[in-house]
């Protein structure tokens, strides 16, 4: 029952936020404009899409081997695969973080609490990179004094960051640097697929504005409280595209099309949900 509430209240979140968004935007444009989108360029998303997986799945690696479990690059990379899925297309109360947590114990006994760690190691780290990108691309849009105060900020709050990492949890410290060199890569990396989509538009324009939201969407995939994101991330793409007087069509078509990708990028994840014996060896 409990599992079931917590889909039903996630398939609520997810089907109101898309029908706010679909009811404030023009959908004949946005309908026209990811028909006529470019396949060339949206071939070329997938591609780095997948590209970001794989910085993803070294990132959880990473973490992993902090906690003490010592797993084979291309094993991990399968269940990761497999928590996409989850994450994607079964919703549940579990969901990938959480399924990855459960076999992983089961499997290998590594305690709950260490595996818990490291997964939300993994968010932090991803959270500090959002963070770092967006203030640097900021940095294009402000006057110079305004521009010392976001470094300053920055910096200040990467030491403090720094320093509760290196006192809090000492046995990851080691994968510092590694792990969040990784998360920018990830992020960078789906800068890319969010420039291959406008690309895939025909767009001409300034991409910056753009790249800030989809990274400040971003955080919605750190708190699931829609399936995969979806209706989260068009609501942040809406209401940023008028603040900073953009395309609302525009902008709630990129962050649908990366969805797309995004989805069609897990589906080789169902093959482990009928595979599964291929992870319990």
């Amino acid at each position: 029952m409990k599992n079931f509430l917590k889909l039903a209240l996630k398939l609520g979140i997810t089907a109101f936020a898309l029908y706010w968004v679909f009811s404030n935007t023009d959908m004949n444009a946005l309908s026209e404009r990811i028909t006529r989108s470019n396949p060339y360029y949206l071939f070329l998303a997938f591609l780095a899409f997948v590209v970001s997986q794989f910085f993803a799945s070294s990132r959880i690696l990473s973490f992993f081997s902090g906690a003490g479990l010592k797993l084979a690059a291309l094993y991990n990379y399968k269940l990761y695969l497999l928590g996409m899925f989850y994450n994607m297309f079964l919703p549940g109360g579990v969901g990938g973080d959480g399924y990855k947590i459960f076999f992983l114990n089961k499997k290998f006994g590594i305690e709950k609490r260490k595996l818990l760690l490291a997964v939300f190691l993994d968010k932090l780290s991803g959270a500090w990179s959002l963070c770092t990108l967006i203030i640097l691309m900021l940095l294009f849009f402000t006057d110079i004094g305004v521009a010392y105060y976001l470094l300053a900020v920055w910096l200040i709050g990467t030491v403090i960051y720094f320093c509760v990492y290196k006192y809090l949890f000492q046995p990851y410290f080691k994968l510092f640097i590694p792990v969040h060199l990784k998360a920018l890569g990830l992020q960078l990396t789906q800068l890319v697929v969010v420039t291959f989509i406008l690309q895939s538009f025909g767009f001409e324009g300034t991409f910056f504005p753009y790249l800030i939201l989809f990274l400040a969407s971003g955080f919605m995939a750190l708190f699931p409280f829609t399936i995969g994101g979806l209706g989260a991330r068009e609501l942040v793409f809406l209401y940023g595209a008028k603040y900073f007087i953009l395309d609302p069509q525009l902008a709630v078509s990129i962050s649908l099309v990366f969805f797309v990708v995004s989805a069609v990028a897990s589906l080789p994840g169902v093959y482990f949900v009928f595979r599964g014996e291929e992870l319990r060896k």
